[in-house]
């Protein structure tokens, strides 16, 4: 899962200051909507959260570790990755890894917000101790495999199509035609051995009931598969290590 209250809205300049409480729908309706459904079928998750999400929300942090789940690093306010220097990555990397810390959990994975890497994402990720890397592809392209990007930092890169935003904020998609192409991309999983690998956002999925009614028929289809089996980041990459 990605993001966490204003973070984003703020870092594009959506808004000028953080919402008030009693405002925030993807906080307050979204994030625990998410949690429960998560909690239905005992899944632990990796939720990649902005520094300053973690400094201004401690008590989500708090619950969000509570139920088991690790955190990520998703940037400060949710920055476009692929257009900072190296000096402006490192400083945001540096403050938002000491955020989640803070918070109650230090971060070994980080997702860039929309994605894309830069040229030297890994250097800066392994001078601060991550080993997993989970934005696209090395070459800034959809999918990918899980590989090796420095002695101890590994890239356990997404494809667009288990992305939710990408369905049905970006391309409009009706409820049932997410739910036919999620299970579409699942079973080509089982025919080729790959992982999938969902992102859902609590603004997203989480505040809409039609949507989350498809994200529990897909972890319904899921758990009740015996040739599925979900499994957090760091076992992913284990398996790959040879862990």
């Amino acid at each position: 899962m990605d993001n966490l209250g204003d973070a984003a809205d703020l870092g594009r300049g959506v808004i000028r200051e953080p919402r008030k409480p009693g405002e925030r729908p993807a906080l307050e309706k979204g994030f625990p909507a998410m949690l429960q459904l998560y909690r239905r079928f005992g899944i632990s998750i990796t939720h990649f959260v902005e520094g300053w999400a973690a400094q201004a929300y401690p008590d989500y942090i708090e619950k969000n570790l509570a139920d088991g789940h690790s955190l990520g690093m998703h940037g400060w306010q949710h920055e476009l990755w692929s257009s900072l220097d190296y000096d402006r990555a490192m400083d945001i990397a540096t403050r938002a890894t000491e955020a989640i810390t803070r918070a109650g959990a230090r971060p070994h994975a980080f997702r860039a917000p929309g994605g894309k890497r830069t040229r030297f994402t890994s250097e800066i990720l392994t001078a601060l101790g991550y080993t997993i890397d989970s934005s696209l592809c090395p070459s800034g392209q959809d999918g990918g495999a899980v590989d090796r990007l420095s002695r101890t930092l590994w890239s356990a890169p997404y494809e667009w199509v288990g992305v939710d935003a990408s369905h049905w904020l970006w391309q409009k998609k009706a409820n049932e035609e997410v739910g036919r192409d999620w299970r579409k991309a699942l079973d080509g999983c089982i025919e080729t051995g790959k992982y999938m690998l969902f992102i859902w956002h609590p603004h997203v999925m989480g505040i809409d009931a039609g949507r989350l009614e498809v994200g529990t028929q897909i972890l319904d289809y899921v758990t009740s598969n015996s040739a599925f089996e979900i499994v957090t980041l760091d076992k992913l990459v284990s398996l790959y290590r040879g862990i």
